[in-house]
């Protein structure tokens, strides 16, 4: 339940729920609804954030499973295209390192004239 009461005077808006209730300035809780579009906004750069290091770990696999990298190389080879100045592709060089070779196993295959070897 809200309601606005009055302390000394002075406006103030009570929330009560159950057994507990808080007191704050009529201010406090606009400036708490302004937070909802804080909130959208830092959820919308998360997304974004999100869909740049899913596309960046596809580059990486794409790069080093077109070249048939194999683990030991893939670390130096990543590290001379990586882009020096983006927070997300070291990240993802340094922590997930791993699993983007691990996928290039998974797509890299070598053709011999007979068969064809996964690696």
């Amino acid at each position: 339940m809200i309601k606005i009461v009055k302390v000394r005077d002075v406006n103030v808006v009570k929330i009560t729920l159950r057994d507990a209730c808080l007191y704050m300035k009529p201010s406090t809780v606009l400036f708490m609804f302004e937070l909802k579009h804080c909130v959208e906004n830092v959820y919308s750069e998360l997304c974004q954030s999100t869909h740049i290091v899913n596309e960046k770990y596809k580059y990486f696999v794409t790069l080093l499973s077109e070249n048939c990298i194999i683990k030991c190389d893939a670390i130096d080879f990543l590290r001379k295209i990586y882009n020096k100045n983006s927070n997300i592709e070291r990240e993802l060089i340094v922590y997930v390192l791993d699993n983007i070779v691990n996928s290039v196993k998974s797509k890299c295959f070598i053709v011999n004239r007979k068969q064809v070897l996964k690696i």
